[in-house]
């Protein structure tokens, strides 16, 4: 039998949808509905106000309810040019009760001067003298004490001081950014103390530049002593970390460093991971990485610093191959750093046979390889990658690596990839389009009724071209849809600028079909 709900929990539910029906870009009238809705009687009152803050709350807002005599705003002050509120007074205790009240209700908080995760300018920044204000008026608890989730960028101990009074038990979601270029006192000893002090984090993400390797142990420590975690992304990791998450039923997401020269004892299973991004020095450490895994992965991505020949990236892909279900697997990555120039070894190539094991994905959607090495196709694999894959919605081969040999795709490839595959929004394809360049009149009739209508993006990569007229109306016949043509010549030596110049001439003829 199903429970009754309460009134209150009745309440909730309706108003939660509020932000739900409101369609609109601005979230406004929502916000102003519940704030109306609170006033209204003593029954909505806090409930509105609930979910009011749990959606819109910030610190900011809760210190803007205080008197006005106690805080101002400082545009000027601001490196990110959003309003700077500071403290023109000391705090009371009535300041401190009003801000109290407010403060029960505060989900989340971001103290950077930008919200790193989604790139966005915050339009109130915080003096540090009014943090430490507010931190100081009652240490017996946390200064939000019903914070869920937390964004902070530490760039000395102040940093450390503050967050430590913000962080309470019932935090799920923390993500750190330490932007420190010297070692922060204390730093390692705080990321030790991370999971006793929130033992319900659920999403963690941990993140240095500058000092990755000195943080590493203190990380791996930590996680091994988190037990709910669902997304995890940090740096450098060792074994004991990876053997702890790799049993973790909760966890769906993981971002990491693989330590330089790690050796594995046992398999890793991660069995419920569905988002993997793994980044190594070497790209044999990755393969080997992804030969004890059995998963069923949705998204892959692996990173490699370190350039590998075609036998390693083939063994890359018959791993993965094994490892990962291939009913799953929905987006791939892979970006591998390209061959060092002007040396004597033979530029290396990867050929269809090498790509075999990764046509068994029939349900990828997204694909991005940057190899480091070229990709030697054809016209008939192109027709075999446009049927292993027809739902592909992004495909992109080699974007900025200038292959030396030339394309061995025709446009005859190009449209293989438009008729089998109808959801195709973004392709980055190097093509021969000599066999458009060679034919006397633009009216292609060998093209048929091909004319793809989703394809928004073509990157024709390096592609060279010596009539841009003709190239430019053979895409338009085939792309009537599509907005953004863009080739990388733009970004090579000054002796190939001439294709740029072409491109670019071919880019005005299709702006103005």
């Amino acid at each position: 039998m199903s429970q009754c709900l309460f009134i209150s929990e009745i309440q909730l539910s309706i108003f939660r949808w509020i932000f739900v029906l409101d369609t609109g870009e601005q979230i406004h009238i929502a916000q102003a509905t519940l704030a109306a809705l609170a006033r209204t009687c003593r029954a909505f009152h806090d409930v509105a106000l609930d979910v009011l803050w749990q959606k819109s709350g910030t610190i900011a807002r809760a210190i803007q309810c205080m008197p006005h005599d106690l805080w101002g705003g400082d545009l000027n002050s601001s490196e990110s040019g959003c309003i700077r509120l500071k403290l023109h007074r000391d705090l009371t205790k009535d300041d401190w009760k009003i801000f109290r009240r407010y403060a029960l209700r505060i989900r989340h908080l971001s103290l950077a001067s930008q919200d790193v995760r989604r790139g966005k300018n915050l339009i109130v920044d915080i003096d540090d003298e009014l943090l430490a204000s507010l931190a100081s008026m009652d240490a017996t608890q946390p200064l939000l004490p019903n914070l869920s989730s937390l964004e902070w960028i530490i760039c000395d101990e102040r940093d450390l001081r503050l967050v430590r009074r913000i962080m309470p038990k019932s935090l799920t979601s923390l993500f750190l950014e330490v932007w420190a270029i010297s070692p922060v006192p204390g730093l390692q000893q705080f990321i030790s103390s991370i999971a006793p002090a929130c033992p319900s984090l659920r999403k963690l993400s941990l993140n240095s530049v500058a000092l990755s390797n000195h943080l590493s142990d203190s990380i791996s420590q930590t996680l091994c002593h988190l037990q709910h975690l669902t997304a995890v992304h940090c740096g450098i990791l060792g074994v004991e970390a990876l053997n702890h998450l790799s049993h973790l039923s909760s966890l769906a997401e993981l971002q990491f460093s693989l330590q330089p020269n790690i050796e594995f004892q046992n398999d890793l299973l991660f069995r419920h991971l569905q988002v993997l991004q793994v980044h190594a020095q070497e790209l044999t450490s990755a393969v080997d990485f992804v030969s004890r895994m059995r998963n069923k992965l949705t998204s892959l991505s692996i990173f490699s610093d370190g350039h590998a020949g075609a036998s390693v990236l083939a063994q890359l892909f018959r791993r993965l191959s094994i490892s990962v279900s291939r009913c799953s697997l929905r987006r791939l990555q892979i970006m591998v750093a390209e061959h060092p120039p002007h040396t004597s070894d033979s530029f290396p190539v990867l050929k269809l046979e090498d790509l075999h094991p990764l046509l068994s994905f029939n349900r990828l959607t997204h694909v991005r390889f940057d190899l480091g090495c070229g990709i030697s196709l054809d016209d008939v694999a192109a027709l075999e990658l446009a049927q292993a894959w027809p739902d592909i919605v992004q495909l992109a081969l080699n974007r900025f690596l200038e292959i030396p040999a030339p394309s061995s795709i025709t446009p005859i490839g190009l449209l293989c990839f438009l008729k089998h595959c109808p959801n195709l929004r973004e392709l980055t394809l190097e093509i021969d389009f000599s066999f458009i360049e060679e034919q006397d009149d633009q009216h292609h009739y060998w093209v048929g009724d091909i004319s793809h209508q989703n394809l928004y993006a073509l990157d024709v990569s390096y592609s060279k071209i010596n009539n841009a007229t003709k190239v430019a109306a053979f895409l338009s016949g085939v792309l009537p849809q599509t907005v953004h043509v863009q080739c990388s010549w733009v970004l090579a030596l000054d002796d190939h600028r001439e294709y740029a110049e072409r491109w670019n001439e071919g880019f005005e003829t299709l702006a103005r079909g």
